[in-house]
């Protein structure tokens, strides 16, 4: 359907560059061609709008192309890998900056709650432009679709309505005059459909209605000899042309180009010079007297009494008073084309019909697949743009989530292990045990037991969230673990493998026997050193990142933890007021 409507769209492209050309060349060919040349030549613009054809170079196709592959790059199968990863079947996938000691302290209290509202609103601005523009763009057909079948339906149901009035108050007309003279003149125009007449005293003006049988209606059966001839001569050009055809052809070119305001401009050139060039074909072997009866003739019929309007779809003897006008200049100014103007009429239709082959549509297929690829990238950007959005809005709530956790000291590290706690799981009620050396593992403590994911290797981090989104697949299926559970334990397999295993901010517990050497225990989650309950706990390593950091309000003390490169402890003393100033300030 999205192939349709380009096809449709470059069709009116391609369209509307022709009509563009005979506009501006206009004041050149309009006095060298015939009306009647003008009229048809509308023909090559209503099959280009209409017809997807391409005969050699395809202008518009390489236009398309060469669109697409600059403005739109080939779809990174890397990032599209990501996306599908098993990561997804959460959902939730992107990328985040590394957390550094200082960003750790900061982000852990935001991560509280103080803006989440703001981010909620933010998330939710920025999906709504990405889903209207992925609505409009799979529904632009049944939008396209259901506008031309109304158009087209409400043109019929007009016509028939106005042929159905006009049948109500008509009569077949019993003149032998009108009789007579209508078939001389079916005779000399060599015409075979049967024609009828009809009188009916409503219409405006003589016309010609019905495509299989044809009849024509006259206002009046009392109407002079003269006007008589020229009226029915008129209306039987009309039916040997089978203007009718084509003046429904426009309308419904019309309405398959409905977003295109130029088609009216066209409908109206069309309806114009319908009149102007069957005048032409009546008048061209006519005196200078004859064209002026012809002349009259059209100013006798022009009744504004008549109330009863063409609705556009037939064809009428007079279709208003502006063009009555421009019709009387025609026929003042009448001259035979010479051999030159032909010839001239003959190279510029040759040369429009070359252009309408070479603009052809952006829909034929190429001898490679670069034009595929390109429309690919195309079709498919918007969808892979909302994906890479919602992945990330995806990883940003894992990532609040677990920070949030940490900030409330329900993530604890012993023994290689980070244990998640749940439920209203403390210290003392979590599950025992760790892994061995070198690798770290995932624990979701709840009240009813634990889930505990496989070790994953400190060389091998790259691999925690894959392996940790797939384990929280196969939990949530059998309803081990909740969407809010699995989310803390993917976005603590985020902040490993962003930090290379270690967390700061997460209490080792696994320390606590070192601590007791140097007179600092923990108690219902608060450190005391030689009685006291401390305030702030700084347990540093040698490189001055954080093993861990506590902070507790009814604290009375500040205590500093300094590690050897081994990662023991070698001095444990009191921070000093500027030190203690500065954490909180980054806390704050």
């Amino acid at each position: 359907m999205n192939n349709f409507i380009r096809i449709l769209f470059s069709l009116s492209v391609s369209g509307s560059f022709l009509a563009f050309i005979l506009i501006l060349l206009k004041p050149l060919y309009k006095k060298r061609t015939s009306q009647k040349w003008q009229y048809y030549i509308w023909l090559v613009v209503i099959i280009r709008l209409l017809l997807p054809f391409n005969i050699g170079f395809n202008l518009l196709e390489s236009i398309y192309y060469n669109a697409c592959s600059s403005l739109i790059p080939p779809i990174n199968k890397t990032v599209l890998a990501e996306h599908y990863s098993p990561e997804t079947l959460l959902p939730g996938n992107g990328s985040t900056p590394k957390i550094n000691q200082k960003e750790s302290i900061n982000e852990a209290k935001t991560a509280s709650g103080k803006n989440n509202t703001t981010l909620k609103a933010k998330n939710t601005v920025q999906k709504l432009p990405g889903k209207l523009i992925l609505f409009a763009r799979q529904n632009v057909f049944y939008i396209w679709l259901v506008i031309a079948i109304a158009l087209f339906t409400r043109k019929l149901t007009v016509y028939q309505g106005f042929n159905n009035y006009l049948k109500a108050g008509a009569f077949e007309t019993n003149s032998l005059n009108i009789w007579e003279t209508t078939g001389i003149l079916v005779e000399k125009y060599h015409i075979k459909p049967n024609v009828s007449i009809y009188i009916n005293n409503v219409v405006s003006s003589p016309l010609l209605t019905g495509f299989f049988k044809p009849c024509i209606i006259l206002p009046s059966e009392e109407i002079q000899e003269t006007d008589l001839h020229n009226i029915i001569s008129h209306e039987l050009i009309h039916l040997k042309r089978k203007d009718m055809f084509y003046k429904w052809l426009v309308q419904f070119t019309a309405c398959i180009h409905w977003f295109n305001p130029l088609i009216y401009f066209i409908m109206h050139e069309t309806n114009k010079l319908c009149e102007l060039s069957c005048d032409e074909v009546i008048i061209k072997n006519l005196g200078s007297k004859e064209r002026k009866e012809y002349g009259n003739t059209l100013l006798n019929m022009a009744d504004s009494r008549r109330k009863l309007k063409n609705p556009g779809m037939s064809v009428t003897l007079n279709e208003g008073s502006k063009l009555l006008k421009e019709r009387l200049g025609k026929i003042m100014e009448f001259k035979k084309k010479s051999l030159s103007c032909t010839v001239i009429s003959a190279a510029l239709a040759l040369s429009l019909c070359a252009t309408a082959a070479a603009t052809g549509t952006a829909g034929t297929k190429r001898t490679d697949n670069s034009l595929e690829l390109a429309e690919n990238n195309v079709n498919n950007n918007l969808e892979n743009t909302n994906i890479r959005n919602a992945s990330k809005n995806r990883k940003d709530t894992q990532y609040s989530a677990i920070k949030k956790h940490i900030a409330e000291g329900k993530v604890v590290f012993e023994d290689g292990g980070y244990h998640i706690l749940c439920g209203g799981v403390s210290e003392k009620d979590m599950s025992s045990g760790g892994c061995t050396d070198g690798c770290i593992s995932i624990v979701l403590d709840q009240p009813d037991g634990y889930v505990a994911l496989d070790a994953v290797s400190l060389k091998k981090l790259d691999t925690i969230v894959d392996e940790t989104a797939t384990s929280c697949k196969y939990y949530l299926k059998d309803k081990s673990i909740t969407q809010k559970e699995a989310d803390l334990m993917i976005g603590l397999a985020r902040l490993l493998k962003d930090n290379k295993g270690k967390i700061d901010g997460v209490t080792d517990i696994s320390a606590s026997r070192e601590y007791k050497k140097w007179k600092i225990t923990r108690k219902n989650g608060s450190f005391y050193y030689k009685g006291k309950r401390v305030r702030i706990l700084a347990d540093f390593k040698a490189d001055k990142s954080f093993v861990q950091f506590s902070y507790d309000e009814k604290g009375t003390i500040n205590l500093k933890i300094s590690r050897n490169k081994n990662g023991k402890i070698s001095k444990v003393g009191y921070l000093s007021k500027k030190e203690a100033e500065e954490l909180l300030e980054d806390w704050k």
